[in-house]
């Protein structure tokens, strides 16, 4: 299952690469960075919402007027859910933040009015960190996956503006259980292609 993931992604990406480079027009670089709001699904935590952030920087092929496809890798800041009980007659308070690095493909379809399309899919590395503070903090980690849709306008042939909803999905090993973590993030973004 661990490697399953990374090798269908790597299979995508490279049927995609193969199967356009030679009809497609010379590509461009690109990087962008997002800066939105985080959101985890596990409702055992009081506070689920946070400040999230990404960048991810790659290659994108251009497939005629209106397509591109490229390969992307970047890494997320999902932020942190929390929560409080009471133990000992004391208040504990806990901390869980999501991070990673991601690997993946990614689709845009431009329209006629500088407005585009984009998908993203692919591998997401994710670390749990979990402390309470003044007690103990750990890490876990474990292979996951990402997606995302979003849309845009290109300011410039070389500069565009958007907004982004994107899909975590983490997994870890805690003590030898399998666990698993949802987050949504919805982000603005700026890209610049080179």
């Amino acid at each position: 299952m661990k490697n399953s993931i990374g090798k269908t992604i790597f299979a995508v990406v490279l049927g995609f690469v193969s199967a356009n480079t030679l009809a497609a027009d010379p590509g461009a670089f690109f990087i962008n960075g997002n800066i939105g709001q985080s959101h985890y699904h596990d409702q055992g935590f009081s506070d689920r919402t946070d400040t999230s952030a990404a960048v991810r920087a790659g290659y994108v092929w251009h497939v005629g007027d209106a397509s591109d496809v490229g390969v992307e890798a970047g890494y997320a800041n999902l932020g942190q859910a929390t929560d409080s009980l009471i133990y000992n007659f004391n208040t504990v308070y806990i901390k869980a933040k999501l991070t990673g690095p991601v690997i993946g493909a990614n689709y845009k379809y431009k329209f006629s009015n500088k407005m585009f399309l984009s998908i993203r899919a692919g591998w997401f590395r994710s670390k749990f960190d979990v402390s309470s503070p003044g007690l103990a903090s750990q890490s876990f980690s474990g292979n996951g996956a990402y997606s995302g849709v979003g849309l845009g306008y290109d300011f410039t042939q070389h500069f565009g503006l958007g907004a982004n909803f994107d899909e975590y999905h983490g997994r870890a090993t805690v003590y030898g259980t399998k666990s698993k973590e949802g987050v949504s993030a919805i982000s603005g973004f700026a890209e610049y292609r080179y």
